[in-house]
């Protein structure tokens, strides 16, 4: 069948007991902070974080939020269920799924990730030049 089902033995005899054996391969782990700048955050699936922080086009954090009658005509807002946000692009860096249906991210800004690159490719380019 599949991979989980490999391992997955069961032998019947009208003589003896049933003996079952279950053999699952389980990976846990640590998340672990990479970078300097970077954050790590939980939160539930099914929230307005999962929504913005684990979105395939853009990731963003919420900085803001607030009613339509608490919005200031000055910033820009996005809509999502009802309610008013003011985002900031970031890069995920890591996602673990944990019980309970959480979870646990480590993000950085983007700005400050882009940055952080700027200067090792410009570090590159100087020694690139020389011979």
């Amino acid at each position: 069948m599949g991979l989980l089902y490999d391992n997955y033995q069961t032998t019947y005899n009208p003589t003896t007991t049933n003996n079952n054996k279950l053999n699952i391969n389980a990976i846990s782990g640590t998340l672990v902070k990479t970078y300097k700048d970077s954050f790590i955050v939980r939160f539930e699936k099914g929230s307005p974080m999962e929504h913005f922080y684990l979105d395939d086009i853009r990731p963003r954090k919420i900085i803001k939020k607030c009613t339509y009658t608490e919005t200031d005509v000055t910033e820009e807002y996005e809509v999502y269920r009802d309610m008013y946000y003011i985002l900031q692009d970031i890069v995920v860096l890591q996602v673990m799924l944990m019980s309970d249906n959480n979870y646990l991210v480590e993000a950085i800004d983007k700005d400050k990730f882009d940055k952080m690159f700027e200067l090792e490719s410009g570090i590159a380019n100087l020694d690139g030049g020389k011979e």
